[in-house]
């Protein structure tokens, strides 16, 4: 009898407890923003705002609910009632910088072309020495008018300088970005869906193989990059089950 009991009791905190929450996302100018990631961090339900920006999910009294969106700060609440939810987000500021198109296979590139689909302004340039080029520095010199020889940049390509700054430029850029998003994620967030902290760092790896993970991490964008890890995370608990 008093095991029935106990099981009623259950039942009934999950009845009054348990609830669907309702609400809407905005922006700072109350326009209304669809496709937004909104997360339970308690249960780990995860869902999307809708084209008009309302949401439903199930939450309890004391649940925190997360609100990831590119272009946005990541926002939060937690839940005091089962009242209607408006929450706004805060817009990143980015600044954007003139595009110049050089050539027509350059504005066609893969990473111009993602780029452009999500929105993302190019980041700040930084001051390096330009490794040569085999056609741009020396094939098209060469066949100009006049034609012109550039013995340096023939030395750099030949004697695999250009390579190697490359390489250098491509670690040192990488550093930055784990760097930067290791100070700005929310980790408890992935430790909640499965990740643990001292698998963090083989994740990052894992997910930086998207390229939109790239670009979000280059534009320092903390919303966009929160939704492209997320998409990240069953592959990645997928492989390290199958490797046990």
């Amino acid at each position: 009898m008093k095991r029935l009991l106990q099981i009623i009791f259950l039942i009934l905190s999950e009845l009054i407890f348990s609830q669907n929450i309702s609400g809407n996302v905005m922006s700072e100018n109350e326009v209304m923003i669809p496709k937004v990631l909104i997360v339970n961090m308690t249960t780990n339900q995860k869902t999307y705002s809708d084209s008009y920006g309302k949401f439903i999910i199930d939450a309890n009294i004391g649940d925190e609910i997360r609100f990831a969106k590119e272009s946005y700060k990541l926002g939060k609440i937690v839940i005091t009632s089962n009242q209607f939810q408006s929450v706004k987000l805060e817009k990143i500021p980015q600044e954007i910088e003139e595009v110049k198109i050089i050539n027509k296979r350059l504005a066609e590139s893969q990473e111009e072309e993602l780029r452009k689909s999500i929105g993302l302004p190019k980041g700040p340039e930084k001051t390096r020495e330009k490794p040569a080029d085999a056609v741009d520095d020396i094939v098209k010199p060469l066949i100009g008018i006049p034609p012109t020889l550039n013995f340096q940049a023939i030395y750099d390509v030949v004697s695999g300088k250009s390579r190697r700054l490359r390489r250098l430029y491509k670690y040192e850029d990488l550093q930055e970005g784990l760097t930067w998003i290791k100070n700005n994620v929310d980790w408890e967030y992935f430790r909640d869906a499965g990740i643990e902290p001292q698998k963090m760092n083989d994740f990052l790896m894992f997910a930086l193989r998207d390229e939109k993970v790239l670009m979000y991490m280059k534009a320092k964008n903390i919303g966009g990059l929160t939704i492209a890890l997320d998409n990240n995370i069953g592959a990645y608990l997928e492989r390290i089950t199958q490797s046990k």
